[in-house]
């Protein structure tokens, strides 16, 4: 019984998997064939792309996880192999959450309007700024991600070598404060500026529905309808990620105490973001949508 629990564990983690590939290869697609034809991608593009190609690549790195972790076959590629999987299956996935909270400021600066002088600035600029914020992005995961490494550590004399790997008893108090710093700096404070930045757009649309009624043109119609589908793209993120990372940080707390049989729960509740997200920013952005429905559709490709 315990064997063929695992087995449907793992068949469906592979499920979810495949559907979150095939999303985000999709979209990997679509915006690179984009940048082949214009050789510029918008900001938001930019940052939904990479986000899709991190997505990608955790969601290869927890294929290979599931398969060693729940089959029990780490002993066959060593503890490098494993000490690399983890690291990825960390660094890929904290990138992808402050990359959404890139998004998210990204849409905020392109839509909300605000007479200060910073923020014009911002705005005009913000090709620079989402470049520096995804550069900054890649080396705050990169240096936090790194340590896992270190507290990987196989114990040859254990029954389960492939779960029970982490060095805890002899460095528990450490273990609980790496853990804690980031759940902080990879979930509490992306989360902060995700809903900070949805809140300035929800605000600002509510503020100027009542102009954009009153001034009723074809433009301003549907550059409202654009900006009211980005504001629900994002917080539909948002719940996703809640929900998510909501499991991690419950799981990050019960591995730093040594219950590791709970890291299954922390890859699912992953790879169901991995996967989701490219679903929410298909229906959400215009572009994507478009691609999508000429795929489906056989007489608009041909148009």
């Amino acid at each position: 019984q315990n064997k063929t629990y695992l087995l449907i564990k793992l068949w469906i983690a592979m499920i979810i998997i495949v559907f979150g590939c095939l999303g985000n290869t999709f979209i990997i697609l679509v915006f690179s064939l984009e940048y082949r034809t214009s050789w510029t991608l918008q900001p938001y593009e930019l940052i939904v792309m990479l986000m899709a190609v991190c997505n990608l690549g955790m969601e290869l790195g927890y294929t290979a996880f599931f398969i060693l972790y729940l089959l029990d076959l780490c002993t066959y590629t060593g503890e490098t192999v494993y000490k690399i999987i983890h690291f990825f299956t960390i660094f890929l996935p904290k990138t992808v959450i402050w990359l959404t909270a890139c998004l998210c400021f990204a849409y905020c600066v392109k839509i909300v309007k605000v007479n200060c002088r910073i923020f014009m600035r911002l705005k005009q600029r913000l090709s620079l700024a989402v470049n520096c914020m995804m550069i900054g992005t890649l080396l705050l995961t990169i240096l936090l991600s790194f340590p896992v490494i270190l507290f990987i550590k196989f114990k040859m004399n254990s029954t389960k070598i492939c779960r029970d790997y982490y060095t805890v008893n002899e460095e528990k108090e450490l273990i609980f404060i790496y853990t804690s710093l980031l759940s902080f700096l990879t979930s509490f404070l992306p989360l902060v500026l995700m809903l900070v930045s949805s809140l300035c757009i929800v605000i600002f649309l509510c503020q100027h529905s009542r102009y954009m009624d009153k001034n009723i043109t074809p433009t301003s119609t549907s550059r409202s309808d654009a900006h009211s589908s980005v504001a629900i793209m994002l917080l539909c993120l948002i719940a996703l990620f809640i929900a998510c990372a909501g499991t991690a940080l419950s799981v990050n707390l019960q591995i730093a105490s040594g219950q590791f049989d709970v890291q299954v729960a922390i890859a699912l509740s992953t790879i169901i973001y991995s996967s989701g997200s490219p679903v929410i920013l298909l229906i959400g952005t215009v572009k994507l949508r478009n691609s999508f429905s000429k795929l489906l559709s056989p007489n608009k490709r041909n148009q």
